[in-house]
């Protein structure tokens, strides 16, 4: 979430700040970190987006953010939001089609920043195994993810929170805001957003902060009355109606004098964008079982209901259908996870989900049907599938393997693949199926594999010139990195969790392929040769 135009309207007061855990005088102070909000800092510099992320630097770049801050004696907690709030729905489609058609557009040119982070998968994926390593990771179900965030930094006493959301200058807390967008992990700088001297230029007290908020438009509440064009003409409105989160009451007659019209509707969307501010709750019955939190967040989805996502950003829904083609896979995740449930008479088992089914189609919830495993594959109980129990785990490590070959292909075996290197196994799969599913031709693949085997083999310098991108090799570029992260969510509804941290990372390096890919077409004898060493790997060579 965000509040309005925050930050461009009104003096907040940035401060660039270094060594500030050092001298803050406390014992491992808190730091607590909106996870996706620092991925934009860590995925690279923003010219080598467009080519679809160097992704194997992922685990080095986050690693070492995460080190700079322990080894200044910070203690570190990280928070992701693990459902989408109902009343987000709208503002997150929204959102969702605009990043659609800018990701398309900068394609088409061949520059500007990629948004969306889930292009940047590797990233999000690295960051959330490096705060399970070595931090503290809470996945918010309850409660909006920010909101949950403040709360806990202000039970906790923490130091400062490092986000790019200006919702977080509106709660109360004695926390500092460090901006995740300013990071400069080099020199150990950021720059700090100072909550109280927006406090002060505004003439507010705290408790008025959450109904300046509101009025002046957050994801919540968007309908700023027309006469308060900026900022301070908003504070003043907060002032002269004493507006005071916790003691006044908003009637009809109180809204009707703020916005000037009684519509009933807005009036609860700013009742609860102006709740939302509020950090004293208790959660009576929680969405999570206990016995379920360390089940990963795409298999929960499903399990509980929740509606997840299905994205597919920079790829062009005109010209394939990727959506279906991702659907199908995905309907494989819920007939693995619903394989155990009892059928209820005259009720077809669905699980919900968001998708933008075409290039004309906006992201709408759809009920999908599971398709189930056959019964070949003995499919292990939820409850054993994602035990914690390291014997548990291994006894059923073939299992889960032949669970992951069956959601990627009925025409593929788990004799065909556990020859393969773990560290190149989510790439074989992903280059199968795109494959089989008419979206690669085996050259292309040929060429991504012997990318990711130099990768691996760390024949990638940091440094690389970046040529002209070519418009079929992004799109190549973008297609591979979507796959590959359905196929790394694959491997977290089947159970493989050991495998995530690193070995499944993706590795793919989209500045190198977009150099090599052009010329390595046009020597097929080079190719050959390069790849003579790992030709084992080449499964999808079946499906010429």
């Amino acid at each position: 979430m965000a509040v309005a135009f925050l930050r461009s309207d009104t003096p907040i007061g940035v401060q660039y700040k270094g060594d500030e855990i050092q001298k803050c005088g406390k014992k491992e102070p808190l730091i607590v970190i909106d996870l996706l909000t620092v991925i934009c800092s860590l995925s690279g510099p923003i010219n080598e987006q467009i080519y679809g992320c160097r992704n194997q630097f992922a685990w080095a770049n986050v690693t070492h953010f995460c080190d700079r801050m322990i080894e200044a004696g910070a203690r570190l907690v990280f928070f992701i939001d693990g459902k989408l709030q109902e009343s987000k729905y709208e503002h997150w489609t929204q959102r969702q089609e605009q990043v659609y058609n800018e990701c398309l557009r900068n394609v088409q040119h061949g520059h500007g920043n990629i948004r969306g982070n889930v292009v940047k998968h590797a990233f999000i994926s690295a960051l959330v195994a490096a705060a399970r390593e070595k931090a503290v990771l809470i996945t918010s179900y309850d409660v909006e993810c920010d909101k949950d965030l403040a709360a806990y930094a202000k039970k906790h006493d923490a130091l400062s929170i490092i986000t790019s959301d200006t919702d977080f200058l509106i709660f109360e807390g004695n926390f500092r805001i460090w901006s995740s967008s300013d990071l400069n992990l080099k020199l150990k700088k950021t720059k700090e957003w100072n909550r109280e001297q927006l406090r002060q230029n505004l003439n507010l007290e705290w408790n008025q902060m959450p109904f300046f908020a509101a009025i002046a438009g957050n994801d919540s509440f968007k309908f700023r009355p027309s006469g308060m064009r900026d900022l301070n003409t908003v504070a003043q409105r907060v002032r002269e109606l004493n507006l005071r989160r916790g003691s006044t009451k908003i009637t009809m007659g109180l809204y009707n004098k703020i916005f000037g019209t009684q519509n009933y509707n807005n009036k609860i969307s700013f009742e609860n964008a102006v709740q939302f501010y509020d950090t004293d709750y208790a959660i009576q019955q929680p969405i999570v079982p206990s016995e379920m939190h360390h089940y990963p967040n795409c298999a929960l989805s499903i399990i509980l209901g929740i509606p997840g996502s299905i994205r597919l950003p920079c790829l062009d829904l005109r010209e394939a259908n990727y959506s279906q083609i991702a659907l199908y896979m995905y309907r494989r995740h819920v007939g693995v996870l619903f394989f155990h449930r009892s059928d209820v008479p005259e009720q077809i088992l669905t699980s919900p989900v968001f998708i933008k089914l075409s290039h004309y189609d906006t992201y709408r919830i759809i009920d999908t049907t599971p398709i189930t495993p056959p019964l070949s594959i003995k499919v292990p109980l939820l409850e054993e599938l994602y035990s914690l129990d390291p014997q548990i785990s291994e006894s059923l490590e073939v299992t889960k393997y032949r669970m992951l070959t069956w959601v990627v292909s009925d025409t593929l075996t788990y004799e065909e693949i556990c020859h393969i290197d773990p560290r190149y196994l989510l790439d074989v799969l992903t280059l199968y199926f795109l494959i089989e599913t008419n979206l690669l031709d085996i050259m292309t693949a040929d060429i991504i594999l012997l990318t990711i085997d130099d990768c691996i083999k760390n024949r990638i310098p940091w440094e690389i010139p970046l040529q002209r991108p070519r418009k079929p090799n992004v799109t190549t570029s973008f297609r591979y990195t979507n796959f590959y992260a359905r196929m790394y969510c694959n491997a977290e509804t089947v159970g493989l969790r050991k495998q995530l941290a690193s070995t499944f990372l993706c590795k793919f390096d989209g500045v190198y392929f977009n150099n090599v890919v052009d010329a390595l077409r046009c020597d097929a004898d080079l190719l050959a040769y390069k790849l003579e060493p790992i030709k084992s790997y080449r499964v999808y060579a079946k499906l010429a």
